[in-house]
């Protein structure tokens, strides 16, 4: 039994407790302690990879859990990281390595921060063109590509990366990875701006409706159960308000167990789409949450994993994206191909009591040692391009 279905009927009547209690829930709080009614503000961006922060708020979960939660849309990441780098955001959604870029400080933005709560895994696409059916046979053939990226430090522009490099395709020189904000990559493929991007939804299931693009791979066939998108907190914040803390991380649990329950899909979708959280048609988001997909060739699929809320943080794959960082020259002086240096950083940005073991993992077919994570990069003219 994999391991969604186990959520799905673990998470059935926790759903269902959790929505029709609701009206009568109030500012009940989950512990004894008193509420902090300090406003705290969440920026995310408008992704189906922000649902549980989305969900949270539009059944009052926060409130449930004793916080009071105001949320702030950006429209792409960019804007996200500056606002939390000047102290204007606490608590963020952020894709995943982006909280160990910030916690170690590999550019001038800088903050101690925690991944406090892994919102997704998998979920991702590679998505190309349609004019690109039928001459695209393989990963060789991106060579001479624009390909869009939502951001440096996300596992999009890292996995990209390794799996070019992994089929002889160097992603410096053989073609051009494009910062885009996710709303803007299928306008882009439309227009012929890109060949192609790789990104979160609904924006790949936009493509293959408005017939601009088809998938060309899940992420998930690249590296299954990959983490994307977390929940960061500035740790000196969470220091100071660790009732509020608890409070957010409790309000997400309980909306990743609703949106991994197969009864709520329909009504999660619908308060996905409002225009307040990430303005899309609904049925955008059907396939996302059902598994139901087209591949490249036009062939549909059910894939119940296709994209999981709620899973707990993997200090592995932690690992693999601060040696990424490292390997492809993101991590400036700081964040360098050592491994002790590596495994610092990303035991810096996980929560108390969770440490790097040495689970291995499969990786666009190569084996993953966390405890060793350079190893296997030492051929640095095959394998690293910079």
């Amino acid at each position: 039994m994999g391991r969604r279905r186990l959520l799905q009927l673990a998470g059935l009547a926790t759903a269902s407790t959790a929505v029709a209690g609701l009206a009568g829930c109030g500012t009940s709080t989950s512990t004894s302690e008193p509420a902090d009614n300090t406003p705290l503000t969440i920026g995310y961006v408008p992704i189906a990879c922000s649902a549980p922060i989305a969900i949270a708020d539009a059944l009052g979960l926060f409130e449930k859990h004793g916080v009071n939660v105001a949320l702030k849309k950006f429209s792409g990441w960019a804007d996200l990281w500056t606002a939390y780098a000047t102290e204007q955001l606490d608590v963020a959604h952020m894709l995943s390595p982006m909280t160990v870029a910030i916690d170690a400080g590999v550019t001038n933005a800088a903050r101690p921060t925690e991944l406090s709560f892994t919102q997704n895994t998998n979920g991702q696409a590679i998505t190309l063109a349609s004019k690109h059916y039928g001459s695209v046979k393989s990963p060789e053939d991106f060579k001479g590509m624009v390909l869009g990226i939502p951001f440096e430090y996300s596992v999009h522009a890292l996995l990209l990366r390794d799996y070019l490099a992994a089929h002889g395709v160097n992603p410096v020189s053989d073609l051009e990875l494009r910062l885009l904000r996710p709303a803007d990559m299928v306008a882009q493929l439309a227009v012929e701006g890109i060949d192609g991007f790789i990104g979160p939804e609904p924006f790949n299931e936009r493509a293959i409706k408005s017939g601009s693009g088809k998938i060309w791979v899940q992420t998930k066939q690249l590296w299954d159960k990959h983490p994307c998108c977390s929940v960061a907190m500035a740790k000196e914040w969470k220091a100071e308000h660790s009732t509020a803390a608890q409070g957010v991380v409790r309000a997400l649990e309980e909306a990743a167990a609703i949106l991994s329950t197969p009864a709520q899909f329909d009504a999660s979708a619908k308060t996905l789409a409002q225009e307040k959280y990430l303005n899309q048609p609904p049925e955008l988001l059907d396939g996302p949450f059902s598994g139901v997909y087209q591949d490249w060739h036009g062939q549909t699929h059910t894939d119940l994993d296709r994209m999981s809320f709620g899973d707990p943080t993997d200090p592995a794959a932690i690992v693999w994206m601060a040696t990424q960082i490292a390997r492809w020259g993101l991590g400036g002086d700081t964040l360098t191909m050592d491994d002790s240096t590596i495994i610092a950083a990303a035991e810096s940005v996980l929560v108390p009591g969770l440490e790097v073991t040495s689970d291995h993992l499969s990786i666009n077919g190569v084996d993953f040692d966390p405890l060793a994570p350079t190893r296997g990069y030492d051929h640095m003219d095959s394998v690293i391009f910079r």
